[in-house]
């Protein structure tokens, strides 16, 4: 039976988180047209429950905003939006397009932007909660915009003041305060906001307009809640009169007040209508979901899921104990593969998780398996667990002698720890190799940020086919046969300085609407306890061929992991089948992962040679969870200087690992896991999936992943 193949990384977009939002259900604040916690077009100082996950769109006479915004702790929010400036037409003659980003002619912006809240103290009986933000962190600075924000609840009364520089200073109340510190502080760079002259340079830290300006603006809201109806009764004024807009023709005149209503029509999903800006109706979609959420223990797959064993063993004397757990366990979506007996008290096993995602589920059941057919005579129980077909972890348990150990003494008898051999098993499966199997699935691919289109997609059949040789050896094969596509709408061809290791997408997915995206032969093996390798060689991904190794050096129980990759790799031609362009390079990176203090976050830093040539260093950050999914961004300078990069600066975007278990019925490893790149650029790019590939295969093995599901992976009694 073959080994779990390399996860792909699929070019999904925030439409896939939405879909999984509705499929979820979850808690947020009350949002604002910015996904942010607010009402209306203004923050408040509120926040969402932490690790919630909120999608937006909202539709106003001033921009359609389409939002991703996540809570990552209690006091931090993180929004990233993507805004159409003049969506209807409106400038400068209605009905007539705008040409993108003539932004001094008429107001035709498509604009990417990041926000951040992070909450300075917290509410109390005489006491708001106080909160700072930065509206326009990054860009070119289209809603430049800082504020401090107070909320002060009572009842069902909710309201909110605050201050703010930029964009929110437009209707002036006072001098800016910091003047006092430095009279620098009156100048806002290039970010003015007014006239339609905002010329920040795209995905660079604002550093030079954050709290500046010559004045400050006041902003409130008051928000009303009738708990019955789940309804809440909206007004807001804001502080920036959308001067830009207005003297781009593209809004009217706008008098800064607005209101509305905002609906949860349930748990995760809300709806708001409103009035706004002095004319003009708003419509607003937000959906939640909890990414921390952890899925109840599902019943096994197969025949399996009861408790017993396939008819034609259960009277026949001659099936031993083993043979009978083996083919349960096989029923039930994992594999026993070999057993020793220490003794008549020490029970020795190996097993392979084919189908649990969460790692601690797929233990307790090899648990409730031994507790079923081991012989009572078995007092400890050591198991071997891998990731990949390579041994990555263990867990010792102490069975209970009666019925005196309650469920909260038992997860102190279970301890984790690095793989153990089994020498000289007296049991093993023996699986006949080769083997494999095939999967049919549906595959969504979208296009995203394009001026002209800002959302384009394709619909696909996956084929995908897994042979496993045995001795770690492993094929793989996938082709994607296309079903519709819009991508033949995409006219735009990357302009770069550097070689168009990424820009030459558009003939890709053009040209290779359906073609081959992978056909490798992989080996993966250890090198020694704590040193796992892979090294591949074929058709890697969308467009390169080559032949590389990955190395992970991973130890139990310790927070750091060192990994080292090399690849010499080769353009395939535009049409995806088994031809190749003349463009060749050798990549390969050194990296560190670092398990922080801070629960549930991970750093990643891959130093090295990219496509491109360009050497730099890439840093990730992500808080990852037990139950598959994974939330984090990405930034990658390199020594390719911002001004031949080309437009954003250097290369950065958000991760997401959404795992399919969390959304069915029954158990299921699979996932999606996608980069979303605000601008394809070719500095700063490595090969798709292989790089750190056996740290994100192996994850899920981690001790303090099964630590965290310690309680969870004790068997029922």
């Amino acid at each position: 039976m073959a080994a779990p193949g390399n996860q792909r990384m699929n070019r999904l977009s925030p439409v896939v988180i939405i879909v999984f939002s509705f499929a979820a259900g979850g808690t947020s604040a009350q949002i604002n047209d910015f996904g942010m916690a607010g009402v209306l077009d203004v923050p408040s100082a509120r926040m969402s429950s932490e690790d919630s996950l909120t999608t937006t769109y909202s539709r106003r006479d001033v921009a359609d905003v389409y939002s991703v915004n996540y809570q990552v702790f209690d006091r931090l929010e993180t929004g990233f939006r993507y805004t159409i400036f003049n969506a209807r037409g409106k400038s400068p003659i209605p009905g007539q397009k705008c040409p993108p980003n003539e932004f001094l002619v008429c107001d035709g912006i498509r604009d990417r932007s990041f926000e951040v809240k992070y909450r300075l103290w917290d509410e109390s009986d005489w006491v708001p909660s106080v909160a700072v933000g930065i509206r326009d962190l990054f860009g070119t600075g289209a809603w430049s915009s800082e504020y401090v924000v107070a909320s002060k609840q009572f009842g069902a009364l909710d309201l909110t003041a605050g201050i703010g520089w930029g964009r929110l200073a437009e209707r002036s109340i006072a001098e800016n305060p910091l003047l006092s510190l430095s009279e620098g502080m009156s100048e806002r760079g290039d970010y003015t906001g007014t006239g339609g002259q905002f010329l920040g340079t795209g995905g660079t830290l604002a550093s030079d307009a954050l709290f500046r300006g010559q004045d400050i603006g006041l902003f409130g809201a008051v928000r009303y809640r009738l708990p019955q109806a789940k309804l809440d009764l909206l007004l807001a004024y804001n502080s920036d009169s959308y001067a830009r807009e207005r003297a781009l023709g593209s809004l009217g005149d706008a008098n800064g007040l607005s209101f509305g209503l905002d609906w949860e029509a349930r748990s995760g999903l809300r709806l708001g209508l409103s009035y706004q800006d002095g004319g003009g109706v708003g419509l607003r979609l937000s959906t939640a979901l909890n990414a921390a959420e952890i899925p109840p223990i599902k019943r096994p797959n197969g025949f399996g899921a009861g408790n017993s064993i396939a008819e034609s063993y259960r009277f026949d004397s001659k099936v031993g104990w083993w043979e009978r757990m083996a083919i349960d366990a096989e029923s039930s979506g994992l594999l026993l593969r070999a057993m020793k007996l220490e003794g008549d008290h020490h029970l020795l096993l190996r097993y392979s998780n084919m189908t649990w995602q969460i790692e601690a589920d797929a233990i307790r059941r090899v648990l409730a398996l031994v507790n079923q057919y081991a012989p009572l005579s078995v007092r400890t129980v050591t198991m071997t667990g891998d990731a990949l077909g390579m041994p990555s972890h263990s867990v010792v348990y102490q069975r209970p002698v009666d019925d005196s150990f309650s469920s909260q003494v038992l997860p102190a008898r279970l301890q984790i720890g690095s793989p153990i051999d089994i020498p000289y098993p007296d049991e093993t499966r023996r699986y006949a190799y080769p083997n494999g199997d095939v999967r049919v699935g549906m595959n969504v691919r979208t296009y995203l940020f394009d001026p002209d289109f800002p959302l384009l997609y394709q619909v696909s059949v996956r084929l995908q086919g897994d042979v496993d040789f045995g001795s770690g050896w492993q094929g793989t094969a996938v082709w994607n046969q296309s079903l519709t596509s819009q991508f033949d709408r995409i006219f735009r061809d990357g302009e770069s300085q550097l070689p168009p290791v990424r820009t030459d997408l558009r003939r890709y997915m053009q040209e290779g609407e359906s073609g081959i995206d992978q056909l490798t032969l992989t080996k993966r093996g250890k090198l020694s306890r704590d040193v796992y390798y892979q090294a591949y060689a074929g058709i890697l991904e969308e467009m390169y061929s080559g032949v590389g190794v990955d190395v992970l050096w991973r130890r139990a129980g310790e927070s750091l992991s060192f990994g080292f990759n090399v690849n010499a790799v080769k353009q395939r031609e535009f049409n995806k089948m088994l031809g190749l362009r003349d463009y060749s390079v050798v990549t390969g990176h050194a990296s560190a992962y670092w398990l922080t203090p801070i629960k549930n976050v991970e750093v990643a830093v891959h130093a090295g040679r990219y496509l491109a040539g360009d050497i730099g260093a890439t840093i990730e950050v992500q808080k990852r969870f037990a139950n598959g999914w994974s939330i984090g961004a990405f930034a990658t300078l390199t020594d390719v200087p911002f001004s031949v990069f080309g437009e954003g600066s250097f290369d950065k975007g958000l991760i997401f690992r959404i795992p399919f278990d969390l959304y069915s019925s029954s158990n299921t490893q699979g996932a999606y896991r996608t980069l979303v790149r605000l601008v394809n650029r070719d500095g700063g790019r490595m090969l798709d999936n292989w790089p750190g590939g056996l740290w994100e295969n192996m994850r899920h093995t981690h001790d303090d992943f099964l630590d965290q599901q310690r309680a969870r992976m004790v068997p029922p009694r």
